[in-house]
Parts: C-alpha cells; sequence; structure tokens
C-alpha cells in the first residue's frame, strides 16, 4: 500500500511538473506577423519565440521578481529581444491585463500575453473578438494577435 501511494505522488508531481513546463513554454514557435491594410493583409515580418533562460532576480526591479520565466524573440528585421509575460500577481497588485479589461479573461485561462516593451504579443482563442477597454475590438483570426509601435494591430500566424 505504502509503494503505490508514493508511485502515486510521485506521479502526479510529475505531471504537475509536465504542466507547468507547457504552460513556461506556450510561445516557443515561429510566427509570421501580418499587416492588414483594408483588405489587403501584408507579412511584415517572422518571428522565432525560444524560451531563454529566467531572468536573475538580483538585476531586477522587485515589481519584476514575481515571473521570471523569459524568452528570445527573434525578428527578420529587428535586433533578438528578451520578452517576459504580462505581470500577474494580485497579491502585489501587479495585473498587465487590467489595462486593456482583459483580467478576467486571463484568470479563466483564455488570454495570455508577453511584453516586449514597445509591443506585445498575445493569445486567445481564434476567431475571438478582442475588446480594447470596452471602446475598440479586433477579430483575431489565429488568435495570436499583437501591438506594435509604428505598425499598431498585427495578427501573427504560427507556422511551426
Amino acid at each position: 500500500m505504502n509503494k503505490l501511494f508514493f508511485f502515486l505522488i510521485i506521479l502526479g508531481y510529475h505531471a504537475s511538473y509536465a504542466q507547468q513546463k507547457i504552460q513556461d513554454d506556450l510561445w516557443t514557435g515561429s510566427y509570421e506577423v501580418h499587416l492588414k491594410n483594408g483588405e489587403k493583409v501584408t507579412i511584415v515580418d517572422t518571428l522565432v519565440v525560444v524560451k531563454t533562460a529566467d531572468a536573475d532576480p538580483n538585476k531586477l526591479a522587485a515589481r519584476y521578481e514575481s515571473d521570471l520565466a523569459r524568452w528570445m524573440l527573434t525578428s527578420k528585421i529587428k535586433e533578438e529581444k528578451i520578452v517576459r509575460r504580462f505581470l500577474f500577481d494580485p497579491e502585489d497588485d501587479e495585473d498587465g491585463y487590467k489595462e486593456f479589461g482583459w483580467t478576467d479573461l486571463h484568470k479563466s485561462g483564455k488570454m495570455n500575453c508577453i511584453d516586449g516593451g514597445h509591443f506585445f504579443i498575445c493569445q486567445t482563442e481564434p476567431n475571438t473578438t478582442v475588446t480594447f477597454n470596452k471602446e475598440e475590438t479586433y477579430l483575431t483570426k489565429t488568435g495570436v494577435f499583437g501591438i506594435w509601435l509604428h505598425y499598431g494591430i498585427v495578427e501573427l500566424q504560427k507556422i511551426k
């Protein structure tokens, strides 16, 4: 009986760890960045996102210590950039989703975003109409979209 109990604990821990690893690697892949001008859609860039080493908490402002996971974003036309998830730590009153009205979506697992400073990328369900602060809407066909300085809203298509 004790061996079975121990086995089940190990199995549960492994499943939990594997699930955490999958969640941590939500972003890894290659993406085409599509810019829509009226009816015309133009591919303006290709991005490669890979999980990289976690940030060093000793080199961060205290507010960023709650989530150290980082990804390296490589672009065909821009320099490499380390990106991080939107902050979401209710205990410290950190909610990067709040300003867009997406807190409930994030809590329910329907919206995840990464921040690169002058841009951000979000994942939701395909064919979702995303509302920005109850004023503007955007229909994301692929479920992956971003807001880029100088481009505005872009649609990303995962290609790998």
